[in-house]
């Protein structure tokens, strides 16, 4: 399989990609970005960020788990999910790898988008919950019961970060009422936090290890507190892409769930690819927590998450079941 690795640097902020996106749809152009290369094999273009999660992804293009399909599977990391987003409405993206939140709202301002299959979850419980709330070594929050009056960072206000803070506060009974988040991008959190800009701060791996490196703490696992399974990323792609590519589409959810399957089995297989498409050093990578893969879409846990969502106020217009997942 022919790996090109493409970097797009754009960032399109919330509004304005949404009505970029709807432009898109109805100049875009007709199908996905997909070809056939010389081999015969079809060219999907899949948009992912630069973060351990994405792991299986460049696993199973080592491993030729999409050569077996027939799939030349050409990754372009991009900055952003709604960049993401963006570029799938408009064509540049055949797939796109995003978190659950960000599509739910697009979904729901009636963008296209269908989710083919899952990626990863969070840690069933605390001590692999690989997204988490960390304090600085001092800062005056020891525990989740400090996290009600506290200043906590997140990467996007009114995103999965916060749903994550705020239903976990509300499953142990916590007023978040007077909680202050600050956005602020993850790999700024932990000088933010060692410098006192935060009290504390939701970060994912590698952020977590370097923050308990800098003497830092875990006050609260969300995931965890809100049951094993919760779900984080997943696969998505039009709706016109799906009709018009079904049997690439099967081959590609074929070949995602094996590469999952087999990055689930060979952990050492996943420290080793992690440094080779982001910026995490090789001891890091040997003592981080994992991210948790998971290919199932378990539409109970997404209802829970979509609930979430309208709590909140992330959504106004709450999609339906059937406009959430594709079923072949």
């Amino acid at each position: 399989m022919t790996y090109r690795l493409r970097r797009t640097t754009a960032i399109i902020a919330g509004a304005a990609t949404i009505a970029l996106a709807t432009t898109l749809t109805a100049c875009g152009p007709d199908g996905g970005a997909s070809e056939q290369n010389a081999e015969g094999e079809q060219t999907i273009t899949i948009a992912a960020l630069a973060t351990a999660n994405m792991a299986p992804i460049y696993i199973g293009i080592e491993q030729g788990f999409f050569d077996e399909v027939g799939i030349d599977l050409e990754v372009q990391t991009v900055q952003s999910g709604s960049e993401m987003i963006t570029g799938a409405v408009g064509g540049t993206f055949d797939i796109i790898c995003g978190g659950y939140v960000p599509v739910y709202t697009a979904i729901s301002q009636g963008l296209p988008l269908k989710f083919i299959a899952g990626n990863d979850v969070g840690g069933a419980t605390p001590d692999v919950d690989w997204q988490v709330v960390v304090a600085g070594a001092d800062s005056p929050v020891q525990d989740a019961d400090d996290l009600a009056t506290a200043t906590i960072g997140v990467n996007v206000l009114k995103g999965v970060a916060e749903i994550q803070v705020r239903s976990s506060l509300e499953n142990q009974g916590i007023d978040d009422a007077d909680v202050e988040l600050t956005e602020i991008p993850f790999p700024e959190m932990p000088a933010a936090l060692e410098q006192g800009h935060l009290d504390a701060a939701l970060v994912p791996e590698p952020f977590v290890t370097q923050v308990l490196d800098a003497g830092g703490r875990v006050v609260d696992t969300p995931y965890a507190n809100l049951g094993a399974d919760f779900p984080n990323g997943a696969y998505q792609a039009t709706e016109q892409f799906i009709a018009e590519n079904s049997e690439a589409v099967e081959g590609y959810v074929q070949a995602i769930t094996k590469s999952i399957e087999f990055a689930t089995d060979n952990p050492d297989e996943v420290r080793a690819a992690i440094p080779t498409f982001t910026q995490v050093p090789e001891d890091v990578a040997e003592r981080m927590r994992l991210p948790v893969f998971n290919a199932e879409l378990d539409m109970d846990r997404m209802m829970q998450l979509l609930d979430f969502t309208e709590e909140y106020g992330t959504i106004e217009e709450r999609p339906s079941a059937d406009d959430l997942i594709h079923t072949p």
